[in-house]
């Protein structure tokens, strides 16, 4: 306790006056602090009486008043005053009381209890408190005097720098607290992140991730105060503990779960599921109660007319899908014949062939492919590739396998296989170097299996006189498309360009047939591609028309600067416009491009695109 005051203002000249006290039953230090109080309020206490009343250590003993020696101070009054007989009187007290401080005589102190349910109201208590060898209870306060010190001032501009900016920082603004606190959790987290997302690095059967004790070793402060000889970092280079459970009592509630926890409740919009949208769409329901289903490769269906030879249309003698009267076709030539060729004759010919184009026809149907080996035959009307008299039209698939040989080249002596797999890897390479060599196959061949389905459709044709009834082949139209532009492969030696076949070739090409370094082979991988999938029908439309001026499109495409066009699918599917034209619109038919194609869909995303739900 301690106050300023002059040594002879009295101590209690500033004081306010203090209402009744009020203490426990029996509590001696409550009562010699309130004694204490009332001492040192009272105007006839000042600081000779403090200082006559202190007590020093001198001579290795406790002695009362002023002098040499070293203050004596207690932490509690209890101990302070251990002369003042008064706990009898503590025992009393019950209610409120106050303590009254009289001058007696000859300049002493009377001291009495008034309250509190003493007996008769008022109790002296002078004796117990002061007397011979017994101090007034005031040794517990230390006066202080007001000092000053007189400054030369010229003298202390002379040594002393007087333009102090700061003494201490000025407090953080907001902004950098924050920036501190980040500088600080970045700091203080372990640098390197647990792999504990892998199954495979958890103990079998249990949520405890196996690497949990070594990462501990590595970063935890909570290890390296429980086990600094086994630690991997030392205490003052650890980092926050991972987990509330494994940490020292020190670190239980300063982990990085703890701050998980703490943050968490003001992330829960992030945390949680987004909603699942509702789906109002339909659900699709079948038409037909069922389809038909062939087992076996060799299963079919024949179709003819009971009344007719030929179904119409399909008569071999007059092919409707090529010419509408290819009869007058027929006698055009052989007139011709009889005048020996005579060319005139002839373009009679050629030209009611090109001036009445055929009506041309569309294959339909819904397939689901069932394994990835078998190849066949889906739809055909004669046979386009039997080595006499072929005609007719085939809608087929076929499967090529990834690592079967598509041709061989021989470079140097030696022959180099180059299979499927390696044509379109290859081809994928170069165009991630940039080069130009079109949009390029369909990303899922070979992607997704090592096996890659087609579907193509093969239509033989005739154009001029011939020998036999069908006048003389024409060749073999098919629905493979330019998509691979000229690809370019090097075997360590040497580049070759082998580019691919755009347009109508005249060889058939099959699965299984290994060439030379001609380019036909790529048409295999040219056709339309079904992704592989058991459970999904796919609907096929194949078609031929005979007014698309394909001939044209490939002879444009190679010649006019237009050479993107041959790598282009959508202009093969008839829907780029005339490829001597400035722009590249899309068009539902532009003329151009295959008579044959194949397009398909899938079942799921055509019961998508009608707005059902699958």
């Amino acid at each position: 306790m301690a106050y300023t005051q002059d040594e002879n203002i009295d101590f209690n000249s500033q004081l306010e006056e203090q209402n009744p006290y009020n203490i426990q039953t029996g509590d001696l230090e409550g009562l010699l602090d309130i004694i204490s109080d009332k001492l040192i309020e009272s105007p006839m206490v000042n600081t000779t009486t403090v200082k006559n009343n202190q007590k020093f250590i001198r001579g290795g003993s406790i002695k009362i008043g002023h002098g040499d020696g070293t203050l004596a101070l207690y932490q509690k009054d209890v101990e302070a005053n251990v002369e003042d007989d008064l706990q009898s009187i503590a025992n009393q007290i019950n209610g409120a009381f106050d303590v009254t401080i009289n001058e007696g005589i000859d300049n002493t102190i009377s001291i009495s209890i008034t309250g509190g349910g003493i007996e008769g109201g008022i109790l002296d208590i002078t004796n117990l408190v002061v007397g011979d060898g017994n101090p007034l209870n005031v040794s517990q306060f230390i006066p202080l005097q007001k000092q000053k010190s007189n400054v030369d001032i010229e003298k202390a501009e002379e040594f002393l720098d007087t333009n102090i900016f700061e003494l201490l920082p000025a407090g953080d603004t907001r902004q950098s607290r924050i920036i501190s606190f980040f500088e600080e959790l970045n700091a203080l987290l372990p640098p390197t992140i647990p792999n504990f997302g892998n199954p495979v690095d958890r103990v079998e059967g249990t949520d405890e991730w196996i690497d949990a004790e070594q990462y501990s070793q590595d970063n935890s402060i909570s290890y390296a105060q429980d086990n600094p000889d086994e630690s991997n970092i030392d205490e003052e280079q650890a980092f926050i503990h991972r987990l509330t459970d494994t940490a020292n009592d020190a670190n239980k509630p300063r982990t990085i779960q703890e701050i998980y926890n703490t943050i968490l409740p003001y992330l829960t919009d992030l945390l949680e599921e987004a909603p699942t949208p509702q789906d109002d769409r339909p659900e699709y329901t079948n038409l037909s109660d069922g389809y038909l289903q062939f087992r076996n490769p060799n299963q079919g269906i024949i179709i003819r007319n009971a009344n007719k030879d030929f179904i119409e249309g399909l008569d071999p003698d007059n092919p409707t899908w090529l010419t509408s009267d290819y009869n007058g076709l027929i006698s055009a030539t052989n007139q011709a014949i009889l005048d020996n060729n005579n060319i005139a004759d002839y373009n009679v010919a050629n030209t009611f062939l090109l001036e009445n184009p055929g009506t041309g026809f569309t294959i339909t149907m819904w397939v689901r492919f069932l394994d990835k080996a078998s190849s066949g035959t889906l739809f055909n009307f004669g046979n386009t590739t039997r080595s006499e008299n072929p005609f007719g039209f085939k809608l087929e698939t076929y499967v090529l396998n990834k690592d079967d040989t598509s041709r061989i080249i021989t470079r140097q002596g030696n022959d180099i296989n180059i299979t499927y797999g390696k044509f379109v890897e290859e081809y994928n390479r170069k165009k991630e170097l940039g080069l130009d060599v079109g949009p390029g196959y369909d990303n899922r061949i070979f992607n997704e299996s090592d096996t890659a389905r087609f579907v193509r459709l093969q239509v033989r044709e005739y154009k001029k006189e011939g020998s036999n009834r069908y006048g003389d082949d024409g060749g073999l139209r098919d629905s493979h498309i330019g998509v691979a532009g000229d690809i370019r492969f090097d075997d360590g030696s040497e580049d070759w360009a082998d580019g691919p076949y755009i347009g109508s070739g005249r060889k058939s090409i099959n699965p299984g047939e290994v060439g030379g370094s001609g380019g036909d082979e790529n048409r295999l991988l040219q056709s339309t591609y079904i992704p592989e999938d058991f459970n999904e029908w796919y609907f096929i439309c194949a078609t031929y028309n005979p007014e698309i001026k394909e001939d044209e499109s490939i002879e444009k495409s190679r010649t006019n600067g237009t050479k993107d066009l041959s790598y282009t699918p959508d202009f093969w599917m008839n829907h780029l416009n005339a490829p001597d034209s400035n722009t590249r619109d899309v068009v539902v038919n532009s003329g151009f491009g295959n008579k044959c194609k194949v397009e398909i869909i899938s079942r799921t995303d055509l019961l998508r695109a009608r707005g059902f739900k699958v």
